[in-house]
């Protein structure tokens, strides 16, 4: 079973999201932005979906630190945001894909069924 780690300190969103994936995939909720390296050497995850704003941390920020793990620039993520330049902060972060909130979770499923798939 796949892995899929979710950042998100919205606890209604990431909760639907964990609850919403959790029959296909095996889910990790994270709902801050700290110590995201460690849970990710101890979870492994396929995917990370990630939300632009973690608390008082941004995606960037949390990105940069993942990345400086060799074996963790490889993994694939998904920024999801409500920002109006949603799709500018993807390609500048070199995300996956992305998704504009508020998403269907059909969007969702499709956006994670094409990374997962390939």
């Amino acid at each position: 079973m796949k892995k899929i780690l979710v950042i998100e300190d919205d606890a209604d969103i990431a909760d639907i999201m964990g609850i919403a994936l959790c029959d296909k995939y095996e889910v990790e909720v994270k709902r801050d932005g700290y110590e995201v390296v460690a849970q990710i050497e101890r979870f492994a995850p396929d995917l990370i979906l990630l939300d632009n704003y973690i608390g008082q941390r941004q995606a960037r920020e949390i990105i940069k630190e993942i990345h400086e793990v060799d074996d963790h620039r490889t993994i694939p993520f998904v920024l999801f945001s409500g920002h109006e330049n949603i799709i500018q902060l993807a390609e500048n972060l070199n995300a996956t894909s992305y998704l504009a909130k508020p998403f269907a979770l059909d969007d969702l499923y499709k956006c994670i069924d094409n990374i997962l798939a390939a």
